[in-house]
């Protein structure tokens, strides 16, 4: 006697589908992203005190601020800048420039000889964050299950702040090496981890790919997912 297997089919709606690899893919690139960005905003600020104790670069009052604060006015930026871009090329190929953007300008650092040159890197660097905030909160609230999204959403503080906090540990530690040029090294440290972040992101799918793949995995089963309301 042959068996036979039904194949039913069904629409689920996208918010009522459970926690599946896809969601946690995107919740673990976004969360790397958002450590590392604690991580390159916080590590400025030992950097600029060990230019001073080694007379680097002279700077002064006003070149101190700058420089501490240049990340942030280009992550103002760079929020409006990506966030309108977004609509046109769409959060995908954003997810993915955006870290672009953010690791040539962190090893860029290296290289710096004056405090003009390094402020415009951290204001570039800050124009890929901002967009990695424009999309990447947007993108993970949209695919994120909605009975998990208030407790996952609400730990991006907490993750950027051990990236900050990452970021004073190697700060003291390359400022009691003696290493030469610690600053330089102590500034793309972040780097390392953004190659990862962006290799990762590389090829990452829509939502509605990444889902309909995990459905189409179930055995016995077809979905229909239905995401009209999330478009």
């Amino acid at each position: 006697m042959t068996a036979t297997h039904t194949i039913t089919r069904e629409n689920v709606d996208f918010d009522d589908l459970p926690l599946n690899k896809f969601h946690i893919r995107i919740t673990a690139l976004t969360f790397g992203a958002h450590f590392n960005d604690g991580f390159a905003v916080g590590i400025i600020g030992m950097a600029i005190v060990l230019i001073g104790q080694r007379g680097a670069m002279e700077l002064n009052a006003w070149w101190t601020g700058a420089l501490g604060a240049g990340a942030l006015f280009g992550l103002f930026a760079g929020a409006l800048l990506f966030g309108s871009v977004a609509d046109k090329l769409g959060r995908q190929k954003i997810f993915a420039i955006s870290f672009i953007v953010i690791t040539v300008a962190t090893f860029a650092q290296f290289w710096v000889q004056e405090p003009w040159q390094l402020l415009t890197l951290r204001i570039i660097l800050g124009l890929g964050i901002g967009g990695d905030y424009a999309v990447g909160h947007a993108m993970l609230a949209e695919v994120l299950p909605k009975k998990r999204r208030g407790e996952i959403l609400g730990s991006f503080s907490v993750i950027w702040t051990f990236g900050y906090v990452l970021a004073t540990i190697i700060g003291i530690f390359f400022m009691q090496s003696g290493l030469e040029d610690a600053w330089r090294w102590m500034l793309i440290a972040p780097g390392f981890i953004a190659v990862i972040v962006l290799v990762a992101r590389l090829g990452t799918p829509s939502h509605r790919a990444g889902c309909c793949a995990w459905a189409a995995r179930k055995k016995r089963v077809r979905f229909s997912i239905n995401t009209s309301a999330r478009t």
